[in-house]
């Protein structure tokens, strides 16, 4: 009888050297599936991942909106306290386990590892992607806007259906690979998203150039309001929203600088002051100080500087883009959108993709961009 049962075991155990499995390892075969991330790459996720690091900015916000708060096992560093509404909305958030990413910062795998992670949201950086490749923890890319910006020129010939799909497709990724309910409220998002980018694109698109406003977007690194995106960055939204995107073509980093000098000879109608930024409260008074060195630029004159909402995350970086948008219209061309009334359409927002009802106040403080800073 022992003889028999260890020859069982032992072909037991050839059968699954053979077939290259083990017993956990068979499991885990068993219960992955191949997805292709936003920049192409196919890899292995779990079906319905239970405990998902969602590491870069905007994800733990589409975590969230798709239904998925409790399957998050951690988050970037920086999100359990610095964004109120995220808070408000899921209290739970304060006790996610949080370490720091960012593009270009380096991963510690065992951070990962010791909290037993089973997917990752994270940058589209190579070295940083095997680290997790070689312990058999799949790193999707969801990189927002990955898509939006090879050159200007693309984006200015971006036609509406095509900028509602890639500005959507990463909610739409993740919604596929977390299955459950994640689909149906991804569809109720995207129609939302669609029609109101529609209704956008609609009024706007027969504006004369005469009629657009001028548009220069600081990002207040510190208190420099130099700091910008490249044209390509924002061209497609601000040309929806009615305005004219005033900018550099290219630049260093993510936020190149433009000089003094370029932005007094643009003299934009309208300034944004980026909520992404550390001060951005402090660069408009500053600003608007009777001594301040930019008090001759017509936006400041006619005290037309306006600090980008905030929500869950950064209003003009998630998934509340479209939401963002519609601020932003109201901002550029208040007559042609005097009918959207954006305290209540935040309100509906929330309440339609967070099950959250805010009040008056709460969704006013989003539009003055309720945001702490570390």
């Amino acid at each position: 009888m022992i003889k028999k049962i260890v020859i069982f075991l032992q072909t037991t155990f050839l059968f699954m050297l053979f077939c290259g499995c083990s017993p956990d390892s068979g499991s885990k075969a068993v219960n992955t599936r191949e997805i292709t991330d936003l920049v192409g790459r196919k890899l292995n996720v779990p079906v319905g991942p239970r405990r998902i690091a969602a590491m870069t900015g905007p994800s733990y916000e589409m975590v969230f909106m798709l239904g998925g708060k409790d399957r998050i096992a951690m988050v970037k560093g920086g999100h359990t306290e610095n964004f109120p509404l995220a808070l408000l909305t899921n209290p739970d958030l304060a006790n996610y386990a949080s370490v720091g990413a960012n593009p270009g910062s380096s991963v510690n795998i065992e951070d990962y590892m010791r909290r037993d992670i089973d997917m990752v949201i994270y940058y589209d950086n190579g070295t940083e992607l095997k680290k997790f490749a070689a312990v058999d923890i799949p790193a999707v890319v969801l990189t927002l806007d990955t898509g939006l910006r090879d050159t200007l020129e693309a984006v200015m010939a971006l036609s509406l259906e095509e900028y509602i799909e890639l500005s959507t497709a990463a909610a739409g990724i993740l919604a596929d690979i977390m299955g459950g309910d994640a689909p149906d409220r991804y569809a109720a998002w995207k129609d939302y998203c669609a029609e109101k980018l529609a209704m956008l694109h609609e009024r706007t698109r027969a504006l004369p150039e005469t009629k657009r406003k001028t548009v220069y977007w600081g990002n207040t690194w510190g208190e420099n309001i130099l700091a910008s995106y490249s044209l390509k960055n924002r061209h497609y939204e601000v040309q929806l929203c009615g305005g004219r995107l005033l900018g550099p073509l290219t630049g260093s980093g993510n936020f190149p600088e433009v000089t003094t000098e370029q932005l007094f000879s643009w003299d934009p109608d309208i300034i944004l002051v980026d909520n992404h930024g550390n001060f951005p409260d402090l660069v408009i008074k500053d600003m608007y100080r009777e001594t301040s060195r930019w008090a001759s630029l017509q936006a400041v004159k006619n005290r037309r500087l306006y600090r980008i909402p905030a929500g869950v995350f950064f209003m003009d970086k998630g998934t509340t883009t479209t939401l963002m948008l519609l601020w932003l219209a109201t901002v550029i061309q208040p007559e042609l959108f005097a009918d959207i009334n954006m305290v209540e359409e935040i309100k509906y927002y929330y309440r339609e993709f967070y099950y959250y009802n805010l009040s008056d106040e709460e969704a006013r403080k989003v539009l003055e961009g309720w945001h702490e800073h570390g």
